[in-house]
């Protein structure tokens, strides 16, 4: 078994021994959740679709008006997976807009802080794909209107808050709703459903993040002949559904079964989600 002492954490140009990781106390990332992250799969010692989690990441720093850009990360990243010897694990990219500089403007800061960390491990057993997931609907509501619904914040209050609502009612995932009462995604998952030949999936304008894993599951689904609607959803269509599923880079593509304790369709994992998951195993393959 691996020495957790032997962690290499990789931070603002620096790779260093985990304990040795650190992050100022005046860091905006620290004091006000002021940057971004992503979180993806790393498949034999490579880091899966990295060029398309660069590109949301790029994308939700411009969005939060950072005026430094971090270089490097690619590299940076494949260091940190080397340095560790991950073979099947996590990678996690943290970029905070870094140290406030006084009496400026407070987008101004002196360099992005930038924090890359990797972990080997399976993220989920086989066996939770084959019982599927359960959720709630949380109580807990996404506005769909605000600028941050596209950028995956560091400040992820909201949603550490519904998967709370998650804990609270034993079951895996928390479904959110806009105020206007459609569906949005999960806490950390988008969502599809399957109602005969076509595939449903909440629109970028129903408040969601765009996912990573989401586009290439859309990609997939048409390579398989089925209708793909980004539309806005009720969640009553959830229990008009023969299937559903949530997706993200560590889920991949897992069943969702249940909501509020009533089951969607038979309450078992789909043929068309096993066959997704299967076609999206095979992608990672390549």
């Amino acid at each position: 078994m691996k020495d957790e002492k032997s962690t290499s954490v990789f931070i603002n140009g620096l790779l260093v021994p985990k304990e040795d990781a650190k992050v100022s106390v005046f860091d905006r990332g620290f004091l006000y959740g002021d940057g971004v992250f992503e979180t993806l799969r790393i498949y034999n010692g490579i880091p899966f679709m990295l060029d398309e989690h660069m590109e949301r990441l790029i994308a939700g720093l411009k969005a939060l008006r950072f005026q430094k850009l971090p270089a490097g990360i690619k590299v940076y990243a494949s260091r940190v997976i080397e340095a560790n010897k991950i073979n099947n694990g996590i990678l996690r990219i943290t970029v905070t807009r870094g140290e406030v500089v006084t009496g400026i403007d407070p987008l101004a800061c002196m360099e992005p802080t930038v924090v890359i960390t990797a972990t080997e491990g399976v993220p989920y057993p086989e066996e939770s794909y084959l019982k599927g997931f359960r959720a709630v609907i949380a109580n807990i509501k996404k506005d769909r209107n605000s600028p941050l619904c596209r950028v995956k914040s560091a400040n992820f209050l909201t949603h550490i808050l519904a998967k709370g609502e998650a804990a609270d009612a034993g079951v895996d995932e928390a479904l959110m709703l806009n105020y206007e009462g459609f569906l949005t995604e999960a806490t950390v998952s988008n969502l599809f459903l399957l109602k005969g030949n076509s595939l449903l999936t909440p629109s970028v304008e129903s408040g969601i993040l765009p996912g990573v894993t989401r586009r290439a599951v859309i990609e997939l689904s048409r390579e398989m002949g089925l209708k793909v609607e980004e539309v806005e959803i009720r969640h009553e269509e959830l229990f008009e559904a023969n299937e559903a599923f949530l997706t993200n880079s560590l889920l991949e593509v897992m069943p969702l079964i249940e909501v509020d304790r009533q089951a969607i369709s038979n309450g078992l994992p789909g043929k068309i989600t096993a066959g997704l998951r299967k076609k999206y195993i095979d992608l990672v393959k390549k």
